[in-house]
């Protein structure tokens, strides 16, 4: 399995090359992934070991798109590989499989499909867009009301965070990407086996990602603004607070970076953005503009 033939490199040529046109060898291979991937969970996690299970996970897409196959199997392993590639950090990959996956593959299945494939999508073409919002009003106006309906809370809530980036209210953008606000969009997972309810998890992680790459975008873009706008930025507890929101540096539940004020700030003055105000002085800084 680990040296099975790719579909589209061996063109059918290569020793065993349309193995993976074939179902059974499919499903033999996606178990041999999963075992991949259950224990790059349970061991150290590394960019190699990610980018790895992303190109195994391609060469059964390929197998599975050559073999125009369209079943309940086929949507699991595009779901997965869709939900993976957010996490690892691979847009790339993302714009590969949505390309098949939506509408295209739910189709052939005659499968509804699920809010979290809808929203992965247009997160991120929010996310690679930004600060343009073209591609993501392009793929929202594809989207029938069978697979977005407009009265929807899912739909409220991804209107409602692409207008805040539009307008700059990043303050109610902040309050828009709490988990505890997207995470209720989401089926919850009710199994007791641990690598189930990892994989059923997969989803929520995936939108996870997404926001907080999106909410990275617009901190750099606030910053921008900011670095602009201001000679001198203090740390009084006025200022500090305010700084703090339009950031989105605020909230816990928002986030998993984790990244406080005081260390995103240190983050500026390595970069050469700021520099103290004074020898020794905490708090007030000059602000080096772009030259």
């Amino acid at each position: 399995m680990e040296h099975i033939a790719s579909v589209s490199r061996s063109s059918g040529l290569e020793k065993g090359g349309d193995a993976l046109k074939d179902f059974k060898v499919q499903e033999q291979y996606r178990a041999f992934v999963g075992e991949k991937l259950h224990k790059f969970w349970a061991e150290k996690q590394t960019k190699d070991r990610q980018d790895n299970i992303l190109i195994l996970f391609r060469k059964l897409r390929e197998g599975i798109f050559a073999s125009k196959r369209s079943d309940a199997f086929a949507i699991e392993a595009y779901e997965t590989s869709l939900c993976l590639s957010p996490l690892f950090d691979s847009p790339s990959q993302t714009s590969s499989i949505l390309s098949h996956l939506l509408p295209d593959l739910y189709t052939s299945a005659s499968i509804q499909p699920p809010i979290t494939s809808v929203l992965i999508l247009l997160l991120h073409h929010l996310t690679a867009g930004y600060p343009s919002q073209r591609t993501y009003f392009d793929h929202l106006s594809h989207l029938s009301p069978n697979v977005l309906d407009r009265t929807s809370e899912a739909y409220g809530w991804i209107s409602n965070l692409a207008m805040c980036l539009r307008t700059r209210n990043y303050i109610r953008f902040d309050a828009l990407s709490r988990h505890d606000v997207y995470e209720r969009l989401l089926p919850v997972s009710t199994s007791s086996d641990e690598k189930r309810n990892r994989l059923d998890r997969l989803p929520q992680d995936a939108l996870q990602a997404l926001v907080d790459r999106l909410r990275n975008k617009a901190r750099d873009g606030t910053w921008m603004v900011l670095r602009g706008a201001y000679r001198e930025l203090s740390a009084s507890d006025e200022s500090r607070a305010w700084l703090i929101k339009c950031l989105l540096l605020s909230s816990e539940q928002a986030s998993t970076s984790n990244l406080s004020f005081e260390e995103w700030m240190d983050g500026r003055c390595q970069e050469g953005h700021l520099r103290p105000k004074e020898e020794g002085a905490k708090g007030r800084w000059i602000v080096c503009k772009v030259r």
